[in-house]
Protein backbone atom coordinates (compact mmCIF):
# COMPACT_ATOMS: atom_id res chain seq x y z
CA UNK A 1 0.00 0.00 0.00
CA UNK A 2 1.45 3.80 -0.73
CA UNK A 3 2.35 5.77 1.59
CA UNK A 4 1.22 9.09 2.09
CA UNK A 5 4.22 11.85 3.56
CA UNK A 6 3.49 14.77 5.94
CA UNK A 7 6.31 17.37 6.40
CA UNK A 8 5.87 19.48 9.87
CA UNK A 9 7.68 22.07 11.27
CA UNK A 10 9.39 21.57 14.57
CA UNK A 11 10.88 24.69 16.55
CA UNK A 12 12.73 23.73 19.94
CA UNK A 13 10.43 20.50 20.53
CA UNK A 14 7.04 22.48 20.00
CA UNK A 15 5.31 20.76 16.93
CA UNK A 16 4.17 23.91 14.44
CA UNK A 17 0.32 24.34 12.83
CA UNK A 18 -0.82 20.44 13.64
CA UNK A 19 -4.20 21.54 13.29
CA UNK A 20 -3.53 22.26 9.67
CA UNK A 21 -1.73 19.27 9.01
CA UNK A 22 -3.92 16.97 11.06
CA UNK A 23 -6.76 18.57 8.49
CA UNK A 24 -4.66 16.96 5.87
CA UNK A 25 -4.31 13.88 6.69
CA UNK A 26 -7.75 13.24 7.46
CA UNK A 27 -8.92 14.65 4.15
CA UNK A 28 -6.48 12.45 2.48
CA UNK A 29 -6.84 9.17 4.39
CA UNK A 30 -10.71 9.93 3.55
CA UNK A 31 -10.15 9.99 -0.06
CA UNK A 32 -7.83 7.14 -0.67
CA UNK A 33 -9.21 4.93 2.96
CA UNK A 34 -12.57 5.42 3.60
CA UNK A 35 -11.71 6.97 6.51
CA UNK A 36 -9.70 9.49 8.40
CA UNK A 37 -6.10 9.21 9.69
CA UNK A 38 -5.55 10.46 12.85
CA UNK A 39 -2.65 11.67 15.01
CA UNK A 40 -1.72 12.76 18.44
CA UNK A 41 1.43 15.02 18.09
CA UNK A 42 0.93 15.80 21.84
CA UNK A 43 2.21 12.36 22.40
CA UNK A 44 5.33 11.82 19.65
CA UNK A 45 8.18 11.73 21.77
CA UNK A 46 10.89 14.24 20.16
CA UNK A 47 14.44 12.29 20.78
CA UNK A 48 16.57 15.05 22.76
CA UNK A 49 19.07 15.85 20.08
CA UNK A 50 16.22 17.44 18.14
CA UNK A 51 14.31 19.52 20.71
CA UNK A 52 16.70 22.45 20.43
CA UNK A 53 16.06 24.67 16.94
CA UNK A 54 14.82 23.87 13.49
CA UNK A 55 13.64 20.38 13.10
CA UNK A 56 12.21 18.33 10.39
CA UNK A 57 9.18 15.41 11.48
CA UNK A 58 8.95 13.40 9.19
CA UNK A 59 5.38 11.00 9.11
CA UNK A 60 5.15 8.34 6.94
CA UNK A 61 1.49 6.87 7.01
CA UNK A 62 -1.65 4.53 5.66
CA UNK A 63 -4.06 2.42 7.51
CA UNK A 64 -1.38 0.24 8.31
CA UNK A 65 1.47 1.94 8.65
CA UNK A 66 3.09 4.55 10.55
CA UNK A 67 6.38 5.88 10.55
CA UNK A 68 8.20 9.00 12.29
CA UNK A 69 11.64 10.27 11.36
CA UNK A 70 13.49 13.60 12.37
CA UNK A 71 16.28 15.57 10.49
CA UNK A 72 17.84 18.91 11.94
CA UNK A 73 16.72 21.21 9.10
CA UNK A 74 18.60 23.37 6.79
CA UNK A 75 16.80 25.85 4.00
CA UNK A 76 18.41 24.88 0.20
CA UNK A 77 19.52 27.99 -1.27
CA UNK A 78 17.63 28.59 -4.63
CA UNK A 79 18.08 31.71 -6.64
CA UNK A 80 16.65 30.59 -9.94
CA UNK A 81 14.01 28.54 -11.51
CA UNK A 82 12.98 27.29 -15.07
CA UNK A 83 9.84 26.66 -16.13
CA UNK A 84 8.98 23.28 -17.07
CA UNK A 85 5.67 22.14 -18.65
CA UNK A 86 3.64 19.06 -17.65
CA UNK A 87 -0.32 19.22 -18.64
CA UNK A 88 -0.90 15.59 -16.58
CA UNK A 89 0.97 15.53 -13.44
CA UNK A 90 -1.25 14.70 -10.29
CA UNK A 91 0.36 15.62 -6.83
CA UNK A 92 -3.19 16.85 -5.05
CA UNK A 93 -2.34 14.59 -2.70
CA UNK A 94 1.35 13.86 -0.95
CA UNK A 95 2.65 11.10 -1.38
CA UNK A 96 5.77 9.92 -0.23
CA UNK A 97 6.93 8.73 -3.80
CA UNK A 98 7.88 11.78 -5.81
CA UNK A 99 9.01 10.37 -8.81
CA UNK A 100 6.98 12.21 -10.60
CA UNK A 101 8.21 15.58 -9.07
CA UNK A 102 11.44 14.04 -9.95
CA UNK A 103 10.99 13.62 -13.36
CA UNK A 104 9.95 17.32 -14.10
CA UNK A 105 13.27 18.14 -11.59
CA UNK A 106 15.57 16.59 -14.20
CA UNK A 107 14.60 19.03 -16.50
CA UNK A 108 15.88 21.76 -15.11
CA UNK A 109 19.36 22.73 -16.74
CA UNK A 110 21.10 25.09 -14.99
CA UNK A 111 18.18 26.78 -12.74
CA UNK A 112 18.32 25.64 -9.13
CA UNK A 113 14.66 24.76 -9.33
CA UNK A 114 11.77 24.31 -11.29
CA UNK A 115 8.36 26.14 -11.75
CA UNK A 116 5.55 23.98 -12.99
CA UNK A 117 3.65 24.97 -15.89
CA UNK A 118 0.29 22.98 -16.22
CA UNK A 119 -2.50 23.86 -18.88
CA UNK A 120 -1.21 27.50 -19.41
CA UNK A 121 -1.32 28.04 -15.30
CA UNK A 122 1.40 28.32 -12.99
CA UNK A 123 1.14 25.46 -9.99
CA UNK A 124 4.27 24.84 -7.57
CA UNK A 125 8.11 24.46 -7.46
CA UNK A 126 8.45 20.82 -6.63
CA UNK A 127 8.44 20.82 -3.22
CA UNK A 128 6.87 23.82 -2.23
CA UNK A 129 3.97 26.27 -3.15
CA UNK A 130 4.78 29.73 -4.07
CA UNK A 131 3.41 33.37 -3.32
CA UNK A 132 4.27 36.21 -6.19
CA UNK A 133 5.39 39.58 -4.72
CA UNK A 134 3.44 42.29 -6.74
CA UNK A 135 3.54 46.31 -5.93
CA UNK A 136 -0.01 45.75 -4.68
CA UNK A 137 -0.24 42.48 -2.72
CA UNK A 138 0.45 38.97 -2.41
CA UNK A 139 -1.18 36.25 -4.81
CA UNK A 140 -0.87 32.34 -4.51
CA UNK A 141 -1.63 30.35 -8.00
CA UNK A 142 -5.26 29.03 -7.46
CA UNK A 143 -3.87 26.07 -9.59
CA UNK A 144 -1.65 24.44 -7.03
CA UNK A 145 -0.65 21.55 -7.36
CA UNK A 146 -0.94 20.79 -3.37
CA UNK A 147 -2.84 22.77 -1.14
CA UNK A 148 -0.29 23.57 1.28
CA UNK A 149 -0.92 23.73 4.89
CA UNK A 150 1.12 26.86 5.15
CA UNK A 151 -0.68 28.30 2.06
CA UNK A 152 -4.08 27.53 3.90
CA UNK A 153 -2.71 29.42 6.83
CA UNK A 154 -1.89 32.61 5.28
CA UNK A 155 -4.94 32.56 3.42
CA UNK A 156 -7.01 32.00 6.49
CA UNK A 157 -5.40 34.70 8.02
CA UNK A 158 -5.61 37.19 4.82
CA UNK A 159 -2.32 37.77 3.97
CA UNK A 160 -2.24 36.40 1.05
CA UNK A 161 -4.94 35.75 -1.71
CA UNK A 162 -5.36 33.54 -4.36
CA UNK A 163 -5.79 33.74 -8.40
CA UNK A 164 -4.85 32.14 -11.74
CA UNK A 165 -1.84 33.07 -12.98
CA UNK A 166 -0.51 32.11 -16.45
CA UNK A 167 3.06 32.38 -17.43
CA UNK A 168 2.44 36.40 -18.61
CA UNK A 169 1.03 37.25 -15.25
CA UNK A 170 4.00 35.41 -13.84
CA UNK A 171 6.52 37.39 -15.57
CA UNK A 172 4.17 40.39 -14.34
CA UNK A 173 5.57 39.94 -10.80
CA UNK A 174 8.52 41.39 -9.06
CA UNK A 175 9.74 38.17 -7.25
CA UNK A 176 8.49 34.66 -6.11
CA UNK A 177 8.53 33.57 -2.40
CA UNK A 178 8.78 30.18 -1.34
CA UNK A 179 6.55 28.75 1.09
CA UNK A 180 6.02 25.12 2.80
CA UNK A 181 5.37 23.52 6.16
CA UNK A 182 9.10 24.86 7.04
CA UNK A 183 9.35 27.95 5.38
CA UNK A 184 7.02 30.93 5.85
CA UNK A 185 7.16 34.53 4.06
CA UNK A 186 9.24 35.45 7.34
CA UNK A 187 12.15 33.33 6.12
CA UNK A 188 12.55 35.57 2.86
CA UNK A 189 12.97 32.92 0.46
CA UNK A 190 12.22 35.38 -2.46
CA UNK A 191 13.63 34.71 -6.06
CA UNK A 192 13.26 37.61 -8.82
CA UNK A 193 11.48 37.20 -11.44
CA UNK A 194 14.60 38.15 -13.69
CA UNK A 195 16.01 34.76 -12.39
CA UNK A 196 12.84 32.69 -14.03
CA UNK A 197 13.86 31.12 -17.28
CA UNK A 198 11.38 30.12 -19.93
Amino acid sequence: MSLLLESVRIVDGQWMNTAYHLRRMADSATELFGKPFSLDFEKIEIPKEYRKGVVKGRILYNTRELEIGFNHYTPRKIGSLKLVYDNQIDYHLKWADRSSLNALVSQKGEADEILIVKNGFITDISYANIVLKYSDGLITPAHCLLKGTRRQQLLDQGIITEQAINVEDLFRAEAVLIINAMLGLEDQMEIPVSQIFR
